[in-house]
């Protein structure tokens, strides 16, 4: 199960569809799940009591990943740089970042 819903992501980056299809932001999901995995170091559930973290944390990693796709400009350079430091902090500050692949600036 995805951590993370289309829209919930659309909602949050403003991306349509026309932008980003739906085929390439279901991947774009899969690699934020991905990341947050191999970042902690184990997969997450709904019962998990650190979940609705780790869905914003996957949010901010996905929309990192959205941005670094679009073609670069200084703001889809910052908006990816910004969402990516968002969803680290929230690892660190969970103490939950693991020694997963970290985003070189």
């Amino acid at each position: 199960m995805a951590y993370i819903t289309k829209a919930q992501l659309r909602d949050l980056t403003g991306i349509t569809e026309t932008e980003v299809g739906d085929s390439e932001l279901d991947q774009i999901i899969a690699d934020a799940q991905n990341l947050v995995d191999a970042y902690t170091g184990q997969s997450w559930s709904t019962s998990d009591s650190n979940y609705s973290k780790i869905q914003t944390v996957t949010r901010f990693l996905a929309a990192s990943i959205i941005y670094d796709s679009l073609p670069a400009t200084r703001e889809t350079e910052l908006k990816s740089q910004r969402y990516h430091e968002k969803a680290m902090g929230m690892l660190e500050a969970m103490r939950l970042l693991g020694s997963g692949p970290l985003k070189v600036a």
